[in-house]
């Protein structure tokens, strides 16, 4: 295990390596982790319009760095705050999605290494955001720990959203029971039975299967999951296989409803899988946690 400062695509970084598998974090740009490589192969949708910028106050650049969409497309990994209906305008936080976090500390020893990350207090929400990625010695996966921080001093309903932009094309399979497992449907966003009848989602024996590999917007939220999902990767570099898994409290209520999205875009070419904690009721001063665990092998 390895971690040092670096330069990724113009943005100052930090570089979490293992064996085969780099990722990339740049906290100025929401502390995002933006690339995840293994093998030499870009798993991330990374926006090539964005690269090396950073988030504007001037209303005109922010709209450039927006483009045909209302916030910033950057790429990689980010935490959202759900409900996305809560969101203000419409749009994620902007100090949370697109601030400059603040290193709090780095790590490498003999047990793990890693980083940890704060975002600003959100001007529009008074919530903060801590990340903190981290590889364990003698594990080949890596660990993202999100923490939502009410810092008013009002109660508050949230719930943490971990998205990550993978490029396209891509072949989601989450893992579900099947006498409870089903899709559900994200107003606008398709129909699950004409999604099916295009073949853009199917059911197997223990598994929901999504396809991502043309550009056509989509979005569906799976429930009746254990929280587990893998995504095979057919990628001109090669084949890969990446995989998660994230904690589900079937008993919990959840902000959309399900603890498992996928969302595949219409025009750039990059798909999202998108993992929910339970919504959380935050008193005054009061935090939440929710880790996801990743890693990535050949297919």
């Amino acid at each position: 295990m390895q971690l040092h400062a670096s330069r990724f695509r113009g943005w100052p970084a930090w570089t979490l390596s293992h064996g085969a598998l780099s990722l990339h974090i740049v906290p100025a740009v929401g502390g995002r982790l933006m690339s995840i490589e293994y093998a030499g192969i870009e798993l991330c949708f990374i926006n090539p319009a964005l690269e090396g910028l950073l988030a504007e106050e001037d209303p005109q650049r922010w709209r450039h760095l927006c483009g045909d969409w209302t916030f910033p497309l950057w790429g990689g990994g980010k935490t959202w705050v759900s409900p996305e209906s809560h969101w203000p305008d419409g749009c994620p936080q902007r100090d949370l999605d697109s601030g400059a976090y603040q290193v709090l500390r780095t790590w490498q020893d003999e047990v793990s290494a890693g980083i940890e990350l704060q975002s600003p207090v959100c001007r529009q929400s008074g919530l903060q955001i801590r990340r903190k990625i981290f590889i364990n010695g003698g594990e080949a996966f890596w660990k993202v720990e999100h923490t939502l921080i009410n810092t008013t001093v009002h109660t508050v309903h949230y719930g943490i959203w971990d998205v990550l932009m993978l490029r396209r094309p891509g072949h989601v399979a989450v893992e579900w029971a099947a006498d409870i497992g089903e899709f559900r449907e994200i107003s606008g966003q398709g129909a699950p039975d004409d999604l099916a009848e295009q073949g853009l989602i199917t059911t197997t024996t223990g598994h929901a299967s999504v396809l991502c590999q043309q550009a056509r917007q989509f979005k569906v939220g799976i429930a009746g999951t254990s929280g587990l999902l893998s995504v095979e990767l057919d990628l001109p570099e090669g084949r890969v296989r990446y995989w998660r898994i994230a904690p589900v409290s079937p008993s919990l209520p959840y902000a959309h409803g399900h603890p498992i999205e996928v969302f595949n875009a219409p025009d750039l070419p990059y798909f999202e899988i998108e993992s929910h904690s339970p919504l959380a009721t935050l008193p005054a001063f009061a935090s939440v946690s929710f880790t996801v665990t990743e890693g990535v092998d050949g297919a």
